[in-house]
């Protein structure tokens, strides 16, 4: 079966065997699952409020997606209580210019931490900020986050 690929303000709900795939550098690449259900989505999240935004997609703000994610999540049968989340992304992309509005990725991981709290959802893992791109790989069967940053390293959460 092919990976099923989430592009930036996207989002994907699927169930065992279906793996999810996803590039991000100050995106967010978040990751919910309910192990028990072996249930799994993910949304590729780009900025971090929507307040000005308010005609662009819901999955492109981490203020909006990850309420979004875990509604459709239970309403395609995952337990509330049993929903992990897991992230990776949220890199500084211009490291070597010396203004904060360039590091949205921060921003992207604040925001994202901030909404999990706010649903009630437990961050079961991340791999979060740094200068480098990342590749990531969502595995339904097992609820594995493959995290390969641009240098190589694979991290699984």
């Amino acid at each position: 079966m092919d990976p099923i690929r989430v592009g930036m303000a996207e989002m994907h709900i699927g169930t065992f065997p279906e793996k999810m795939i996803t590039t991000v550098g100050s995106c967010i690449a978040l990751c919910l699952y309910d192990r028990s259900n072996k249930i799994g989505g993910m949304a590729h999240i780009v900025l971090p409020v929507s307040r000005r935004f308010k005609q662009d997609s819901q999955f492109k703000f981490a203020d909006t997606a990850v309420p979004a994610l875990f509604c459709a999540l239970v309403s395609k049968g995952a337990s509330r209580v049993s929903i992990a989340a897991k992230i990776a992304g949220g890199a500084n992309m211009f490291p070597l210019v010396n203004k904060s509005i360039l590091n949205i990725g921060e921003e992207n991981v604040i925001a994202t931490k901030k909404s999990l709290k706010q649903v009630g959802l437990k961050l079961a893992g991340e791999d979060v900020k740094g200068t480098k791109g990342r590749k990531i790989e969502f595995h339904l069967s097992t609820g594995d986050v493959l995290v390969q940053k641009l240098s190589g390293e694979v991290i699984v959460l």
